[in-house]
């Protein structure tokens, strides 16, 4: 068989043999355009993409040992691709959320005082790696949260929902909606004001 004609499974099965650069660039050569292909369905970012295939080639080279030769190349090799490629997904979803928690001041972080009876936001544009840190507290704090507090948290707070959605798709009315979401905010507040003050101090101090 020539190697123009040589199948991807035969490249590959030569590169788990040798392990030199030779085959491993003509398994790059064969396997790239579908790769490219295949993770575009995921994340519709050409460079994105590039970077995602350059980034499995390296990770087949460094788990070589974990192939079972017994099966295609291609499935594993596609299968590594699409697992950064969700990987990559989950980060910037959480990097979404983190942004619009920050551009639409959330009062998911808020500062309690009993004796004022007020509110006050302690989240802010600024300090990024203070509001990540605040922000992870909040996530933690709601998924603690009994229900239904937890749930009405995480529709409007982390799925970002409209108060008359949240009270549609629950079938509760607009003012339990409010309500729960108040008390659920008070509660998060003195989680985070007891479990991290020096998180909410050092925010204090930097506004």
């Amino acid at each position: 068989m020539s190697k123009k004609n040589s199948s991807i499974q035969t490249i590959a099965l030569e590169f788990v043999e040798k392990r030199d650069n030779d085959s491993f660039s003509k398994l790059i050569k064969r396997l790239q355009p579908g790769l490219l292909s295949h993770v575009y369905k995921y994340i519709q970012d050409r460079d994105k993409c590039k970077e995602i295939v350059s980034e499995t080639f390296t990770t087949v080279w460094e788990k070589i040992d974990q192939y079972n030769p017994e099966y295609n190349f291609s499935t594993w090799a596609y299968a590594i691709a699409k697992n950064i490629a969700l990987g990559i997904i989950r980060i910037e979803k959480r990097n979404i959320s983190h942004e619009k928690l920050v551009e639409n001041h959330s009062k998911a972080l808020i500062k309690y005082s009993p004796v004022a009876n007020l509110e006050i936001e302690v989240i802010g544009p600024s300090g990024e790696d203070l509001i990540r840190e605040l922000y992870d507290a909040s996530i933690a704090a709601i998924h603690v949260l009994k229900e239904p507090y937890k749930t009405v948290m995480i529709e409007r707070e982390v799925n970002q929902k409209q108060l008359q959605d949240i009270a549609s798709s629950l079938s509760w009315n607009l003012s339990t909606v409010k309500t729960r979401l108040r008390k659920a905010r008070k509660d998060i507040a003195e989680n985070i004001k007891k479990s991290y003050p020096e998180l909410v101090e050092a925010y204090n101090e930097s506004k």
